[in-house]
């Protein structure tokens, strides 16, 4: 059996975004990545992909327009089976007391959505344990055991996009000896841990949401049963976010590939760590200006908001007014993204 693993979609309404083709425009860029991956699975003969959770990003909100991309996405695909289950942002409520915003795939024919733990198995020797976001989950993980395990949880060696592992309440050495691949959703960052006789992957996320997700290469998986080979596959069609670093020497190139990168319709910044004549590019590229300076005793005190601190740091280095409001946005989004709130 051949079946593609994808995770993390996070449709949401994204009512600050401009309108592209008559959707926010991160709501329709991660459209168009679906339909790219299903397209992919028609055409290599794929009839299966699972969804391993966060479908939806709102938790207790459901956005109407995303709610309606995402069954339209399903009624579109008929020929295609999809499996499904709930991540953390697909329910609302807590403990026992959840209720999915899933439930609303119930009655589409070629969509089974997994609410409780369920095993896969066949005469060929498939075995796949598949456990949905749950109060009881990790110790339905812990205390179970599968060829192929399928869910949607932060292991401790796994890593969000900043790089910083949080600690978590289940770990490789409760896997190992229990299940042979694992594929996960909840982290963002595409990722893969293989050892020990395990091969443990996090799909990651299918398009770069944010500055906090620049240059990965976001991917979802391709997974074959019978091989036990898992294939990764970048997804393609949605703006990506690149960050270049800029020296006295690689000036005209990086001004070249930025403005490469900025015709395909991508966002780009340049980031500067040493001083580097930037009047000439200023006006057409948000610029990152992190020479070291002195910044002792111009105002910032360590009771100071977090906003008030970033506002006052643009004030000191003599951010342009105009663009303030943009640099504020991508601190804001690097620290969210290193604290974890996604």
């Amino acid at each position: 059996m051949k079946f593609a693993y994808t995770a993390d979609w996070h449709l949401s309404g994204y009512t600050q975004d401009k309108i592209v083709n008559g959707l926010p425009e991160r709501l329709y860029e991660k459209k168009v990545v679906q339909e790219n991956i299903a397209n992919y699975c028609r055409l290599n003969e794929i009839k299966t992909i699972v969804i391993g959770g966060d479908l939806l990003h709102n938790k207790s909100i459901i956005y109407s327009l995303a709610q309606s991309i995402l069954l339209d996405f399903f009624r579109e695909y008929k020929d295609l089976d999809f499996i499904v289950i709930d991540g953390n942002h697909d329910l609302s409520g807590k403990g026992s007391d959840v209720v999915s915003a899933l439930k609303s795939l119930d009655n589409e024919p070629n969509v089974r959505r997994i609410s409780k733990a369920t095993r896969i198995t066949d005469e060929s020797g498939l075995d796949i344990l598949i456990v949905p976001y749950s109060d009881d989950m990790i110790n339905i993980i812990k205390n179970s055991s599968a060829k192929y395990l399928i869910s949607h949880f932060g292991l401790n060696e796994g890593t969000l996009n900043s790089g910083v592992s949080i600690i978590s309440d289940i770990g490789l050495k409760d896997l190992i000896g229990k299940y042979q691949t694992v594929l996960l959703g909840h982290y963002h960052k595409p990722q893969e841990i293989i050892k020990n006789g395990i091969e443990l992957y996090y799909s990651g996320s299918i398009t770069q949401n944010d500055w906090g997700e620049k240059e990965e290469e976001k991917r979802f998986l391709i997974v074959d049963t019978e091989t036990g080979l898992v294939q990764s596959i970048p997804t393609t069609g949605y703006r990506k976010y690149f960050d270049l670093q800029i020296t006295s020497e690689n000036k005209e190139e990086v001004i070249k590939k930025a403005r490469e990168l900025k015709e395909e319709g991508h966002n780009v910044k340049i980031t500067r760590k040493e001083e580097v004549d930037i009047d000439d590019i200023n006006k057409e590229f948000m610029v990152i200006d992190k020479v070291e300076k002195d910044i002792t005793n111009r105002g910032l005190t360590s009771s100071m908001s977090i906003a008030d601190k970033i506002n006052r740091y643009t004030e000191i280095n003599k951010i342009p007014e105009a663009k303030r409001e943009m640099y504020f946005k991508e601190a804001m989004d690097i620290i969210n993204a290193v604290s974890g709130r996604k």
